[in-house]
């Protein structure tokens, strides 16, 4: 028995004429690894149609499509492309054969925005990449009724490693099925370790994301999208049921050769983008430049699917499956802007914790523990920043912020904020320790806060001097003043719920020895936020 598998690699393309070529033929160059041949699906239960539970990786027929969608490029991409489209075309007789049991045969095919016509992001170009093959289908009159149907996503500077097809499919179907007999693969989306080109650029980074445990993907939602996109790997039944990413308007050129934004907004996908903020596309004045079309659709996507009941979960492999292209200053993340990040963090964080939203058609706010109020761990820039990015009903339940900087707390004092009309109280972190032995509390307000990017085999002297500098700090305990009254009574602010708002994994382990100590929950009475 055969079992068809349809697969489309979705690359949104724009200016990308240095590195669209190798992206492209790494995706075409797709393997099934000789340790997958025989391995059998372990699904649980029975499909429709067929027992998968008895089928091998070498029963699998995969029909690939390499889907490129050019958004108005003005550099060489697109005859790159279509150069590689007509090699392609003279080599491959059809996309569902292979020429021996190990090699996945695949197809490219490429799509263009109308000439004349302005970029319209990133998230316009994946859903017209994603389009690209009902198109291809009924045009070559080639359409197979396949067992399931998947959406593979690539940058387009990014590099795909021979298997990660295979790799990925054979992860996706082994997760077998739930208890209501659908596959999980139609509500899963799957991620892949990755490296870095060049070689170690962000190794900090690339080594919290692909360390991270599938529990670690939902505890650290907030603090960013867990599962990089260019990694992703979905039904496209999980896809569509989504409205797929959010788009920026037309833009145009006019006969004076200016630019001007179309009429209406954003392409909002009406039921499942509630997170969206509309209002956050940036002013007209900016909005019409490429440059501005920063929407971050990616973490939009991402939350879009955690409100809508969907899992994470995270590929490991013997080597990573994709080579994430580091480019200082030029990725559509470091560019989005930091405000509009924070601002879908906290708005997902709202809906999900604060009114206990089961998923996004959940119209009700539960009743929670954040609604009798809150502290916020952290009374710099973040935390202030992320006060702001609360919805007003939410901000007023901020009870105060919780420091360990003795400048603050003994003599900046207060947070003022004119449009919460309120004063909140910077205390010392140790005033939500459960114990009342309040003075073991750590300070460390200056080691506290500097980040060591180096590899951990360069750390261990930083450490060492920073074990020295906490002992020290210990001994300034009881510089920490407390004046005034506290906003609630000590019983109660020991059970107070604590939001995060500093970067978690400094290089010393100060932060998570302080959190640790006041003896909350992670993911239930307590979250990191950055």
């Amino acid at each position: 028995m055969v079992l068809l598998i349809k697969v489309d690699v979705i690359i949104a393309v724009h200016n990308a004429e240095s590195t669209v070529k190798e992206t492209v033929r790494s995706a075409m160059h797709q393997i099934i690894p000789g340790h997958l041949l025989e391995k059998r699906f372990s699904c649980d239960g029975v499909a429709s149609n067929v027992d998968e539970s008895e089928l091998c990786m070498k029963d699998v027929q995969f029909d690939v499509l390499i889907c490129c969608y050019n958004d108005a490029s003005t550099d060489n991409s697109l005859d790159i492309l279509h150069r590689i489209e007509n090699e392609g075309s003279c080599n491959t007789a059809s996309v569902a054969i292979k020429s021996t049991p190990e090699e996945i045969a695949t197809k490219l095919i490429v799509g263009t925005s109308p000439d004349g016509t302005l970029s319209r992001g990133a998230g316009y170009a994946r859903n017209q990449a994603a389009k690209l093959r009902a198109t291809y289908e009924q045009n070559n009159s080639c359409e197979q009724q396949s067992s399931h149907h998947f959406l593979c996503i690539l940058d387009s500077d990014d590099i795909m490693h021979p298997s990660r097809i295979a790799e990925q499919t054979f992860a996706t179907l082994s997760l077998g099925y739930g208890s209501d007999g659908q596959h999980l693969c139609q509500t899963t989306l799957m991620g892949c370790q990755f490296d870095r080109i060049p070689h170690d650029s962000t190794w900090h980074y690339q080594n919290w994301a692909n360390s991270l445990t599938d529990d670690r993907l939902y505890m650290e939602r907030f603090r960013e999208c867990t599962l990089i996109q260019p990694t992703w790997f979905l039904a496209r039944q999980l896809f569509d049921s989504l409205g797929g990413y959010v788009e920026a308007p037309e833009v145009y050129k006019e006969s004076r050769g200016t630019k001007r934004k179309a009429d209406g907004g954003l392409d909002i996908p009406s039921k499942s983008y509630q997170l969206i903020h509309p209002t956050e596309l940036l002013s007209s004045k900016e909005s019409t430049e490429v440059s501005s079309l920063r929407l971050a659709e990616d973490l939009r996507f991402f939350y879009a699917h955690l409100a809508a009941g969907g899992s994470l979960h995270l590929l490991r492999t013997s080597r990573p499956l994709v080579s994430y292209r580091h480019r200082s200053g030029m990725s559509q993340s470091s560019s989005t802007p930091r405000k509009l990040l924070l601002k879908l963090r906290a708005k997902a964080w709202e809906d999900a914790v604060f009114y206990g939203k089961s998923n996004n058609t959940d119209t009700n706010n539960t009743s929670t523990i954040w609604q009798k109020g809150f502290a916020i761990w952290g009374a710099g820039r973040d935390g202030k920043d992320f006060l702001k990015a609360l919805s007003s009903d939410v901000a007023s339940c901020v009870v105060c912020f919780v420091d360990v900087d003795k400048k603050k707390i003994n003599h900046i004092k207060y947070y003022d904020n004119p449009d919460l009309k309120k004063r909140l109280p910077i205390l010392h972190f140790s005033v939500l320790r459960k114990d009342t032995n309040k003075t073991d509390a750590m300070v460390d307000s200056e080691v506290f806060g500097r980040i060591d990017k180096r590899k951990e085999n360069a750390l261990s002297h930083l450490k060492n001097n920073a074990d020295v500098e906490l002992e020290e700090k210990a001994q300034e305990k009881d510089t920490i003043q407390y004046q005034g009254n506290l906003p609630l009574s000590e019983a109660e602010m020991t059970l107070l719920p604590v939001v995060v708002c500093v970067a978690m994994y400094r290089s010393n382990g100060a932060l998570e020895r302080n959190v640790a100590s006041i003896g909350r929950i992670e993911g239930d009475n307590l979250w990191h936020i950055c």
